[in-house]
């Protein structure tokens, strides 16, 4: 395991690339296991959270879709956590120059009615939805070589969270299982997937696995704190000019213009 000292220099480290608009490089060497990852992570969060004066608002699973997990030959599932800051209503303008490289994901979005931690099933997580939403996740992979990612770099990293777009509350009561939704750009339908993709085959499952994995690190996912549960198709790069509408069956759309 990692000495606190050296996690928080590989923290730094994430912090100034950033800063420094770098390409992501993967440091597999650095990580001995996933346990100093999540510490990393930890770390860079807290790093960020203090330099944009806010808090931690909400949570990400990456790579609970089997088609990303197979696209990027990684297969295990990661956290991520998201600044509050960057937790954005629809519809939502993002500048794309404002990323090194940016990407965008088409999930549900779930919010919790009251604080979960350690184990739980994904009925308890159903008794417990306050509210569902279609969202995006805004992906910075600092132009990362995908041919070359590994889970515990992307995990450190924070899972290339760059923030999340809210869509107006659907019904919570929704049956998620096998859901389809499609994304439309410009107005054109250019990707459908459903539900099936994510963890477990339902988006309540990866919100499982979730509540599971931060209850291990002494956390709870608190009430009104979205979860992303991850992409139900692969991540779409997407220049400036257009215009995205994403909704999945029964739930209204979430909007986003890239400028």
């Amino acid at each position: 395991m990692l000495t606190p000292t050296e996690v928080d220099t590989i923290a730094r480290d994430l912090l100034a690339q950033h800063e420094q608009g770098r390409i992501f490089q993967a440091i597999p060497e650095r990580l001995p296991h996933m346990e100093d990852a999540c510490n990393v992570q930890d770390a860079y969060v807290a790093l960020l959270l203090k330099k944009h004066k806010t808090t931690v608002g909400g949570y990400k699973i990456a790579l609970s879709s089997k088609q990303t997990r197979d696209w990027l030959k990684v297969h295990e599932p990661c956290a991520g956590q998201v600044l509050a800051t960057r937790i954005y209503p629809s519809p939502h303008t993002v500048k794309v120059a404002d990323f090194v490289r940016l990407s965008i994901e088409i999930e549900v979005c779930v919010v919790l009615d009251s604080a979960m931690s350690g184990t739980v099933s994904a009925e308890d997580v159903r008794a417990n939805l306050r509210s569902l939403h279609c969202a995006y996740e805004l992906v910075e992979d600092r132009g990362a070589d995908l041919t070359k990612l590994d889970a515990k770099s992307l995990a450190s990293d924070n899972s290339w969270n760059g923030g999340v777009v809210m869509g107006p509350a659907g019904p919570p009561g929704l049956d998620l299982t096998n859901r389809r939704g499609r994304l439309k750009v410009n107005g054109v339908v250019t990707q459908e997937g459903t539900t099936a993709e994510t963890m477990g085959g339902n988006p309540l499952d990866a919100v499982v696995w979730l509540i599971g994995h931060f209850g291990k690190r002494g956390r709870a996912i608190k009430a009104g704190e979205p979860v992303i549960t991850g992409s139900i198709v692969q991540s779409q790069f997407l220049g400036a000019g257009n215009v995205l509408e994403f909704a999945m069956d029964g739930m209204p759309p979430v909007i986003l213009n890239l400028v």
